[in-house]
């Protein structure tokens, strides 16, 4: 056998075949390159569908997992509020009460003077935020914060305020997540995000403003404790309704309308 003739045929075997291959990257590069020049950015999807959003944090951000026990209430804390009648249920988590004077309220979308009302006469107010006033139930709720930050539709960490026909606060239902604690730091997904894998899934419509913030929902929902996971809300509004979405912030996942497991007593 000539070596040198063999050697030279490998040569020129492999050199076809590099060529082969660079022609092939580059064709595979070029259709890329096409490919993303059709596929518009998800700023100019929204901009095209005129879907405006606010408020959106620049900076990275990172948050932790929460871990939280369901409250069990005692008869020693109910001897703290005055001028009620308070009744605690079988499983102790629910506290109920009804005041012996009706507290008169000018309008129930009054922000601060509901929060103050809790903060006053009822345990743990100062850790409520003020959710919504539901004029056809004649309830107003309030949900849960830790940090600063809401546990969102949370019926095992809610106050609903009851209404009378006179618009006044007759009664209220509690319960309470206590000894929270954080456990893994993540980094949290952009909002933008989030409001993207709610586009792709058809949950914005056209002409669409959005406003965001972030809280936790629970991930793992147990019968005395809870792991709740950073989440993005978005407040979508459209044609003059307002609708509330969630987002995971950790892995991005919409949650569904219809999850129950977490709506409150409503």
């Amino acid at each position: 056998m000539d070596w040198n003739k063999t050697k030279s045929m490998f040569i020129f075997v492999f050199l076809i075949l590099d060529i082969f291959l660079l022609v092939q990257f580059s064709r595979q590069f070029e259709e890329s390159k096409i490919e993303r020049l059709k596929d518009p950015s998800l700023e100019e999807k929204l901009e095209n569908n005129n879907i405006k959003y606010s408020g959106l944090p620049t900076e990275t951000l990172r948050s932790q997992y929460v871990s939280a026990k369901v409250k069990k209430f005692t008869e020693k804390e109910i001897k703290e509020l005055t001028e009620q009648d308070i009744t605690i249920g079988p499983n102790k988590t629910t506290l109920k009460s009804k005041f012996k004077k009706p507290i008169k309220i000018k309008s129930g979308n009054d922000h601060v003077l509901m929060e103050n009302i809790l903060k006053e006469r009822i345990l743990f107010g100062d850790q409520y935020k003020y959710w919504k006033y539901d004029k056809d139930k004649k309830e107003i709720v309030f949900y849960q914060v830790y940090e600063n930050k809401v546990f969102f539709k949370n019926k095992n960490g809610h106050v609903i305020l009851h209404l009378n026909d006179k618009n006044e606060i007759e009664s209220y239902e509690q319960t309470f997540l206590e000894n929270a604690e954080k456990r893994r730091e993540e980094n949290v997904l952009p909002a933008i995000t989030a409001i993207g894998n709610l586009l792709d899934k058809n949950l914005i419509m056209q002409d669409s403003d959005i406003k965001v913030d972030l809280g936790y929902y629970t991930l793992i929902q147990q019968t005395e404790s809870q792991v709740l996971v950073p989440t993005w809300h978005l407040i979508v509004e459209h044609d003059k309704k307002k609708e509330d979405l969630y987002v995971n912030a950790i892995e991005g996942r919409v949650i569904p309308k219809d999850d129950k497991e977490n709506e409150s007593l409503e």
